[in-house]
């Protein structure tokens, strides 16, 4: 399974709470990745980055 950081500033990191949310293949249902979860503070540091 693909685990799919937050992309802030360049570097790869996780979301501030650790939150992830899974993506599914829509045929079989399959968890194909984990995703990271920006919460707002993400979006701040991605922004100001």
């Amino acid at each position: 399974m693909l685990d799919v950081p937050l992309l802030i500033g360049g570097q790869s990191c996780p979301a501030r709470d650790g939150r992830t949310f899974e993506r599914r293949n829509p045929v079989t249902g399959e968890v194909v990745s984990r995703v990271a979860a920006a919460t707002l503070e993400d979006a701040d540091a991605a922004v100001a980055a």
